[in-house]
């Protein structure tokens, strides 16, 4: 939902400036590939990833009890990634990706480094994009986010007061976030920028579905561009019983059966994504997508062979293609 249209122009125009022909030509060679991979029913793929995702933190300061890191359940270093597995990543991206994310699991902004990694990023030539839970947004902060570049700032607060709020995000303190928006927002303006856009991500969940329509003035006050609602994903029924919301539009599951969730909107065929997303853990681990976040399925890492080819990834593709609903990731996925 846009609240302001002027940054969100800028913000469009902006991505709309890497798109440079070669990326352009990625594209179409994704497509490609991927459509020829669903009719033959074979792996083909011809393009490169435009899309990267590159864990900045490993490591959170929260307890969301519906997040693999805050449930301590990662099999990976509990790290900062480091500046030359970062620079390696843009360095074998940079010619046909466009879109950098600076985030998959953990809290980004606990990396010291966030915004020098963000302004190599953008140097390369990279639309940016960090999504934090907003408690560490101070004004020096948010100033050096400013002039690092970044383009996308995703800020999740999910309820309109500290009751609601941290009934999902445990640990968490709700002024704290608002504060920071808030300053965000204040430095932009100071600094006469257009960047970052600000989008206040909601976790639509139990406590707070009733707080929805009232979310739209609250977050033009506190000075949010964009809000965008989020189902919750759950890994059992405890989670699905004590979460989940009760409207349906907001509830990604029909029902659970055999300890199995039963997706209300499911994708068919195989998952676009692994042809156009490359996701990598703050240990310069390439993973198969952005649902594998143990990881269960790690394909190399950055320093060694490029994973976006290799038998392992396209055996992942293979089994997505024959046989998704057995892929235990792709359960809670969607798309």
């Amino acid at each position: 939902m846009v609240l302001r249209y002027s940054p969100f122009l800028a913000d469009a125009l902006r991505l709309t400036k890497r798109l440079k022909p070669l990326r352009v030509l990625n594209l179409l060679l994704i497509k490609g590939g991927f459509w020829l991979s669903r009719i033959t029913g074979k792996v083909i793929v011809l393009g490169r990833p435009f899309s990267v995702s590159a864990e900045a933190a490993g490591i959170c300061n929260l307890k969301c009890p519906e997040c693999i890191v805050g449930r301590r359940q990662t099999k990976r270093q509990e790290k900062m990634i480091d500046f030359d597995i970062f620079t390696s990543i843009l360095e074998r991206h940079k010619s046909h990706g466009f879109y950098m994310n600076l985030y998959f699991q953990g809290e980004p902004f606990l990396n010291k480094n966030l915004e020098g990694l963000i302004a190599e990023a953008s140097r390369a030539g990279f639309y940016t994009s960090v999504s934090t839970n907003g408690h560490y947004l101070d004004e020096n902060r948010c100033r050096e986010i400013v002039h690092s570049g970044l383009d996308r700032l995703i800020v999740s607060l999910d309820g309109l007061d500290q009751e609601t709020y941290s009934f999902y995000r445990r640990g968490g303190n709700w002024e704290r976030v608002v504060r920071g928006i808030e300053a965000m927002a204040k430095v932009r303006q100071d600094e006469k920028a257009r960047n970052p856009l600000i989008v206040v991500q909601f976790l639509v969940n139990r406590k707070n579905e009733s707080q929805i329509k009232p979310l739209k003035q609250f977050a033009r006050q506190v000075g949010a561009d964009i809000i965008e609602l989020k189902s919750m994903q759950v890994y059992d029924h405890w989670g699905a019983d004590v979460f989940l919301p009760a409207s349906g539009r907001f509830n990604r599951y029909l029902s659970w059966q055999n300890g199995k969730p039963k997706l209300a909107r499911k994708g068919k065929g195989p998952c676009q994504r692994l042809w156009s997303h490359a996701v990598y853990t703050s240990d310069g681990i390439q993973v198969s997508c952005c649902y594998d976040k143990v990881p269960e399925h790690a394909m190399g890492k950055i320093l060694g062979e490029d994973p976006w080819f290799s038998p392992e990834m396209n055996a992942f593709r293979k089994r997505v293609i024959e046989r998704r609903d057995d892929t235990g990731i792709c359960c809670n996925c969607s798309e």
